[in-house]
């Protein structure tokens, strides 16, 4: 927690330092009046982030957190241009430039972030296996929707169109389906939107750390009345084909070992192995699965995040090949807990699964 309140503070100070060199406040009531007002503000969200720690209230301290530090992203760019422009190109100085295109930078960057998190891609991705296969099969992965009070029915109904017109065989969802709770999805009524998401071999989730927050129960029960199955710790036949095998996020005080979920499976046939983490690459690698799929990073999902995550996990996005089983980390297809994506974008990948 009072890693929250330094951080507040050094927030407050940018920002004061940022809007006395945009506005120039001459009389020295302006001055103190300015600096005293961001502080105000900034704890004023401190304390109502607080008031529910790491819920929805908090969720709205984080997105003034951040806001605050594209400020600070604006801030170094507008800085590089100046220093180019005058000392690079020796041209003379325009005060009053400089701060429009400052501003123009901060709506930039605000502007990418939220784009990138409410537009989302489609990848392709092409996975051959040495195992028995008759036919190709066409999976679509999405993960961490995290359907809530900043994304909700427009986004299932994008995702459901953007899913349909791929024509996949089957759909998996990797966790974090919802935001702590089924209290907006209930309230927004989203079962009427989720329950259009179909596909001919079925739909198929596991839970995530945030559908493990005290109400998973009652998340599993929303998700599987739209028409999901919940394959928790479970395994199941795609056209006996291709095995799924699914298993709950660690946060599941019960969850098994990945080889005990496979202890008596049949491994002439494809195995897909679908959780919400990737940390359990090194458990995994040992097994006989062709495709290991994974969400919850969000590939960082805003600078330096993207960066700073690759040194503590094995995998924080895309793809990679251990031990001839292939492991699929996506970025993710919501937002959590806020709006915006910045070095990252919402997507769904799409995989042919095929022999070779």
């Amino acid at each position: 927690m009072w890693l929250f309140i330094i951080g507040t503070q050094l927030l407050a100070i940018m920002s004061s330092m940022i809007f006395w060199w945009l506005i120039k406040p001459k009389q020295r009531f302006s001055r103190i009046s300015l600096v005293l007002s961001i502080f105000v503000i900034n704890n004023i969200f401190l304390i109502y982030g607080l008031s529910e720690f790491w819920r929805e209230r908090f969720h709205v301290y984080l997105v003034a957190s951040i806001l605050q530090g594209f400020m600070f992203y604006a801030g170094l760019i507008t800085a590089v241009i100046a220093i180019i422009y005058s000392q690079i190109l020796r041209q003379k100085s325009n005060p009053t430039g400089i701060r429009v295109f400052a501003v123009a930078a901060y709506i930039g960057i605000v502007g990418l972030a939220v784009f990138n998190a409410y537009s989302p891609v489609v990848h392709h991705l092409t996975v051959k296996t040495d195992k028995s296969l008759d036919k190709p099969m066409r999976i679509a992965l999405v993960s961490d929707t995290h359907l809530g009070r900043w994304f909700g029915n427009r986004q299932i109904d994008k995702m459901v169109t953007l899913i349909g017109e791929q024509n996949p065989d089957v759909v998996l969802i990797a966790g974090d389906v919802m935001n702590d709770s089924t209290e907006a999805y209930d309230k927004t009524n989203m079962y009427e939107h989720l329950s259009k998401l179909r596909a001919p071999f079925g739909v198929y989730a596991t839970l995530g750390n945030h559908d493990y927050s005290g109400n998973e129960v009652a998340i599993a029960e929303a998700i599987e009345r739209a028409g999901i199955q919940v394959i928790d710790n479970k395994s199941v036949w795609l056209d006996d084909a291709v095995l799924l095998v699914g298993r709950s996020d660690a946060t599941d005080p019960r969850r098994p070992a990945a080889a005990d979920l496979m202890a008596d499976i049949q491994t002439e046939k494809p195995v897909l192995f679908l959780e919400h983490s990737p940390d359990a690459l090194e458990e995994i690698k040992e097994l006989p699965v062709d495709l290991h799929l994974s969400g919850h990073t969000h590939g960082g999902q805003i600078f330096p995040l993207t960066v700073l995550l690759k040194w503590f996990t094995p995998l924080v996005y895309g793809l990679k090949e251990v031990n001839g089983s292939q492991f699929l980390v996506t970025s993710g297809y919501g937002i959590g807990a806020v709006p915006f994506r910045l070095g990252t974008r919402s997507e769904i990948w799409l995989i042919t699964l095929q022999s070779i």
